[in-house]
Order: structure tokens, then C-alpha cells, then sequence
């Protein structure tokens, strides 16, 4: 009988306990369907560590836009902008300009969805354009040397750059086709 009585007695701390961590799942899954706009935001959190910004800005963006009144959503928010901004003065400061001129380019893109956010930035527009012109400048300049030396796939590489962020550059774009034209020709 006192064999039962333990069974019984250590049968019944199982069911509570799983009980208790029952709750504890439910507990966790409403508060997360509570706040959607979380799930929303570790997804823009995974899509900045994997370098898809513009992901995540979108996400942001809506995100804001659903909840205007969201001081702290909205404060995560720019603190993920001045991060990416971060990100593309870090390249900078390296001398990567393709990539930094495309973050820098990105953000001046996407430049008026913050305006629930652009008092909390560390950055504006006319910073976003100088820092591009810097880069444009570079890679041009990059470009013309890589191509004097005769490295033309170099050459190309920095002038493919300064479309990233300047699309509608003729100048560029006749200097590619030359640049090609040659490479054609060498084989």
C-alpha cells in the first residue's frame, strides 16, 4: 500500500508540473499573438544580420505605420537606421566603397518613410548625399586607374559600383561599354 501511496504521490507532482509548463507555453504564445508587431520585428532583426536592409526597413516602416503612437518601436526602429548607417561608415572608413555607397544609397531611397523617426537619426539627407558623391568619386577614380593599368575586370567591378548608386550615369555607362568592347577584343 505505501508502495501505491508513492507512486501515486510522485504520479500527481508529474501532472502538476506538466501542467504548470503547459501554462507557462500558453502564457508565452498569447503574449505573443498579444503583440504581433514583435514577431514583426525579429523578423526585421534577422533580416538586418543577414545584409537585407531593405527588408527590414519595410517591415519597420509598417510596422510604425500600424502603431504611430509606439515610442519604443519607433526608438528600435531608428536604432537599427543609425546601425545600418553605421554599417556603411564602417565600410567606408575601409575604403569599400561599392558597398558603402549602396547602404548609403539605400538609406537616402527610403529616406521618407522616416519621417515618423527622423528626429532620433544620426544621419539626414545631405549627409547621405555627400557620403554617396564620396563614393561615386572613388570608385570613378578607382575605376579609371584600374583601367589604365589594364586590369579592365577591375576597372568594371568599380564602375558597376557607381551604377549601384548612380544608376542614370552616362559617363559610367559609355566607359562599361568600352571598357567591354576591349575585353572582347583581347579574346
Amino acid at each position: 500500500m505505501e508502495r501505491f501511496s508513492m507512486k501515486l504521490i510522485f504520479l500527481v507532482i508529474i501532472v502538476v508540473l506538466m501542467l504548470q509548463a503547459c501554462n507557462s507555453t500558453k502564457n508565452i504564445i498569447k503574449r505573443n499573438s498579444d503583440d504581433p508587431s514583435q514577431s514583426s520585428v525579429n523578423q526585421a532583426q534577422k533580416y538586418i544580420k543577414v545584409g537585407d536592409y531593405q527588408k527590414a526597413i519595410n517591415i519597420y516602416n509598417s510596422e510604425c505605420c500600424k502603431q504611430p503612437k509606439d515610442l519604443k518601436l519607433k526608438q528600435r526602429y531608428a536604432d537599427n537606421l543609425n546601425n545600418i548607417k553605421s554599417i556603411a561608415d564602417n565600410a567606408f572608413e575601409k575604403g569599400d566603397f561599392v558597398r558603402a555607397g549602396r547602404v548609403y544609397f539605400l538609406l537616402k531611397k527610403n529616406y521618407v518613410k522616416y519621417k515618423n523617426v527622423v528626429k532620433m537619426l544620426s544621419f539626414n539627407n545631405v549627409y547621405l548625399n555627400t557620403k554617396i558623391s564620396q563614393c561615386k568619386k572613388s570608385l570613378t577614380l578607382q575605376g579609371f586607374q584600374e583601367y589604365r593599368q589594364g586590369d579592365l575586370d577591375g576597372a568594371l567591378l568599380a564602375w558597376q559600383g557607381v551604377l549601384d548608386i548612380d544608376p542614370d550615369n552616362k559617363d559610367i555607362k559609355e566607359a562599361i561599354r568600352t571598357a567591354n568592347l576591349q575585353k572582347k577584343n583581347l579574346q
